[in-house]
This record gives C-alpha cells, structure tokens and sequence, in this order.
C-alpha cells in the first residue's frame, strides 16, 4: 500500500507531541492522542487498558520518577498501512534533543505503536516498549 506523506507526518507529529508530554511531566498530554480503549505494555511488562489507566501509569512513572523530565524522543523508523486507516509503526526511544544525532540502529527501546484514523485524525490503539540490549 502506498504511504501518504500527509499520514505519516500527522503520525510524527502525534508522536513527538506524546513525547513532549513526557518531557514536560504531563499525563494529560500523553493521553490527548490515546483512544478511549487502548492498550498499552510498558518495558517492565505492566498493562494498561483504556485511556484513563494510561493516564494513571504516567503519572505513577512521573512520581517515582521512572521517566526523568527532558529529552525523550521518538524516531519513527518504519511504519506501515494495512489499510487506509490503520497504521503499524516502529519507532526507536531515545534520549536525546530535537537536534542531537542518534544511532538508528541502537535505540534504548524500540516501541511499537497501532494507530486508527477515525474522523477527529490518527489516535494510538495500542503501544508496546520493548528494551533493546
């Protein structure tokens, strides 16, 4: 299937504002994109299932400051469209600046993102952390 560059940087765009929710400590933020019934797997294993409990795993991860405020980023680094409104993408984490250079090939964790386009744009169905090395 063809890849709209429209789709994909509404989806990078989506996913560096999730990642500046992260820097800045804002659950509301990192929930704004999420879908009422998403599932998500964090690096230890935990799950969490629907927006709100997403909303409540960031803030525990804030708290216990497992997520230090800074330079999270997301570098897509393949993505695919089944369909016209679902979107499989690979993104590497990494800690780093807008601006800094990163390894592609060695991310602290690569993070599986399932994105569905419904009417108000792309929303995030599903996320996976899976750390790397």
């Amino acid at each position: 299937m063809t890849v709209s560059t429209t789709d994909l940087d509404e989806i990078r765009a989506l996913i560096d504002d999730v990642a500046a929710g992260v820097n800045s400590h804002d659950p509301d933020r990192c929930v704004a994109h999420v879908h009422a019934d998403a599932v998500f797997v964090v690096a230890n294993g935990s799950r969490a299932h629907g927006r709100a409990a997403v909303r409540a795993a960031h803030e525990r991860a804030f708290a216990a400051a497992a997520t230090p405020a800074g330079d999270a980023r997301f570098v897509v680094l393949d993505a695919a469209f089944p369909r016209p409104d679902l979107a499989v993408v690979t993104t590497g984490a990494y800690r780093a600046g807008p601006d800094e250079a990163v390894d592609l090939e060695r991310p602290s964790m690569v993070v599986l993102w399932t994105l569905a386009r419904e009417a108000g744009g792309w929303s995030v169905v599903a996320r996976q952390f899976t750390p790397v090395g």
